[in-house]
């Protein structure tokens, strides 16, 4: 089998590009990992995984479309780069294409091959038309794809599109809040294919930690590990401890008060692990704990940056995500999670950051913060 991996974004870093090429060539091999081992060449702008062992071609293209960086991928067949072997190859393995409309794409990466790349569509299709096929170049039944590099050329006959984006390890670590809803799951989605290495936070009302890893948190984490080279991290917390400050406060500003905690328990060990900022699944407007007031009277407790990659989204874009990337379904499953046990029928929209200030001096937030991470325990996923 040999697989020929395609970038765009990777291919304009300059000076970089090295770096992040040897970050998608790991990525790609962790992904296939489960398959045997793969020989790696960079050539002409692409990356070549080869294998001996043949393993499943529809699971092997599974993996790869959720490595992110990868723009498209085909499964190869190698010819000798001039037209009689190219056209041999072709015609050798195209019987299913008799009686098909097709088209010919042909690429030169080597620009010493003397056809150019539209003599060589020319040529091969010209062969397949003999062969039975007839052309459409608008809205073909069947694509061939004709790579040219210097040592050989490759032959394909589906080209699949990848998740694109950066590869994961290329922009650093982020902390995600995750929530049991639909929407923070697909923001930390958004932040692995720009690249960043995404670990999770998830608050609890469970009597034990251990509750969390047979709930459906799991599941949603589980998904989101086959687009991550490596195992994930969820850091759980017991919301015990702000519960039971919780209760004599005016509820109407609870909720900005507990996402500011949140903020205060991320950025209390986030530092120590090294993660550069926080993800959050926000959308503004969406709810009252979403106005652009107490968005800004939550990050004020945070000293790391604070990522919104869903910000201008709405529910229904989100939820399109959701279902593309499979979170969906575990998301939408019953679960309380701690936003739905702190939400008032009434929730003050615009919370004054010095009341918010205020409410955590009473309930002396440091101190709750650090009775909650002495509960914390990390479960890898």
């Amino acid at each position: 089998m040999l697989i020929s991996i395609s970038f765009s974004e990777v291919s304009i870093k300059g000076g970089n590009r090295r770096l992040f090429e040897n970050l998608l060539v790991r990525n790609a091999l962790a992904s296939l990992a489960p398959f045997g081992s793969f020989r790696v060449q960079k050539r002409g702008g692409r990356i070549l995984l080869s294998s001996d062992k043949g393993p499943d071609a529809d699971a092997v293209k599974g993996a790869l479309t959720k490595t992110f960086g990868i723009d498209n991928i085909t499964l190869s067949i190698e010819a000798k780069p001039d037209m009689g072997d190219i056209e041999k190859t072709v015609l050798a393995n195209s019987s299913d294409l008799i009686n098909h409309s097709i088209k010919v794409e042909a690429k030169r990466s080597d620009k010493r091959f003397p056809l150019t790349s539209q003599q060589i569509n020319a040529q091969v299709g010209a062969a397949l038309v003999k062969a039975g096929c007839t052309v459409d170049l608008e809205n073909p039944e069947r694509t061939i794809f004709i790579d040219v590099l210097d040592k050989e050329a490759l032959v394909s006959f589906e080209r699949i599109k990848g998740p694109g984006g950066l590869p994961v390890g290329s922009s650093g670590k982020m902390i995600s809040l995750l929530s049991g809803g639909i929407d923070s799951p697909v923001s930390s989605w958004m932040m692995m294919k720009r690249g960043c290495e995404v670990d999770f936070l998830h608050l609890h009302q469970f009597p034990d930690n251990k509750d969390v890893g047979k709930s459906k948190m799991m599941r949603i984490l589980r998904t989101l590990r086959e687009y991550s080279p490596k195992k994930l991290r969820l850091f759980v917390v017991p919301y015990t401890e702000f519960y039971k400050k919780s209760l004599s406060m005016d509820q109407r500003n609870e909720l900005v008060v507990f996402r500011r905690f949140i903020i205060h328990l991320a950025n209390r060990f986030a530092r120590e692990e090294g993660y550069k900022g926080i993800i959050t699944g926000d959308s503004i407007g969406q709810v009252a704990s979403q106005t652009a007031e107490n968005l800004l009277a939550t990050d004020e407790a945070s000293q790391l940056p604070v990522y919104r990659p869903l910000i201008g989204f709405n529910k229904q874009e989100i939820v399109d995500l959701a279902r593309k990337i499979g979170t969906y379904e575990a998301s939408i499953e019953e679960y309380k999670d701690c936003c739905s046990l702190v939400a008032n029928k009434s929730p003050c929209t615009k919370v004054p950051l010095d009341v918010a200030k205020k409410m955590e001096d009473e309930i002396k937030i440091s101190e709750v913060v650090e009775k909650s991470l002495k509960q914390m325990e990390i479960m890898d996923v």
